[in-house]
């Protein structure tokens, strides 16, 4: 049930240092990239990153001091945003479909790691001029958010604190 991955999926913020086997990171990111978008023009580019080139990223994510959990992560994706190619007569300025695009293939990352038992955390904090130094990412192309992947050192799943759902749903009848 969609529901029950929903309320499996969590950001982790402590994790073992195993790494995500590439055949399975390649499953995560291949499901990734089923996620809708605008046009379908698909306006996002996901770097994953392993290895050394991970540990060389992970400082670049603890920027002031911030997710200094990542030192065991031992993979990241790198979610960059590229140029939506909207139809005709679609208005982009107004609505930032690509930036939309690029949360909903972020969220459907995480999902589909969570459904495959790999822990995640989405960072918006980072050095993105290093990022596109070391993984040589074109100036005009950029990077949105930075997911941390990997296993979780704890297992069970913290239970969700969520505003009451009378402030976050309403109903309008016509």
């Amino acid at each position: 049930m969609f529901k029950e991955l929903a309320l499996k999926r969590e950001s982790c913020r402590g994790y073992d240092g195993r790494p995500v086997p590439h055949e399975l990171l390649q499953e995560i990111l291949e499901t990734a990239c089923l996620s809708p978008s605008a046009c379908n023009s698909q306006p996002w580019r996901l770097l994953a990153v392993e290895g050394e080139t991970a540990e060389k990223l992970r400082p670049m994510v603890q920027a002031a001091g911030l997710n200094r959990f990542a030192d065991k992560v031992s993979t990241f994706v790198v979610i960059c945003e590229t140029k939506a190619s909207l139809k005709e007569g679609v208005s982009g300025d107004r609505q930032r479909f690509a930036q939309m695009d690029v949360g909903m293939v972020t969220m459907m990352l995480t999902l589909a790691a969570a459904d495959q038992g790999v822990s995640t955390c989405i960072l918006g904090c980072f050095r993105e001029n290093k990022i596109k130094e070391l993984l040589n990412i074109p100036e005009d192309v950029v990077v949105r958010l930075v997911v941390a992947m990997g296993y979780a050192e704890k297992e069970g799943v913290r239970k969700k604190v969520r505003k009451p759902y009378s402030e976050t749903i309403g109903y309008q009848s016509w």
